[in-house]
């Protein structure tokens, strides 16, 4: 992302959203974790409340990024949530 430039020489730099993504690495590039933008979309939707708990997504003028680490996270533990679901109702 960005970094934001000290107004004095002694002060350093600072990167902002340093760990964050765009969206779109979701589904671009050979290691990406959805096999498209809308399988992305669609996981980031069902997800949206989960993903701002854990601050997993962020909004940087109006466009959505996504911090890697936390957005997995929520989505292993989604997908595990919806198979136990599965398994003991049915």
């Amino acid at each position: 992302m960005k970094v934001i430039k000290g107004k004095a020489e002694e002060v350093p730099a600072v990167p902002f959203l340093a760990d964050f993504q765009p969206m779109k690495s979701l589904w671009n590039g050979p290691q990406a974790p959805y096999p498209s933008e809308t399988a992305a979309r669609w996981a980031y939707r069902s997800m949206r409340e989960d993903l701002a708990r854990a601050q997993a997504v962020a909004m940087v003028r109006g466009r959505l990024v996504i911090h890697p680490q936390r957005f997995a996270e929520v989505a292993g533990r989604t997908a595990i949530s919806r198979f136990v679901d599965r398994v003991i109702h049915d």
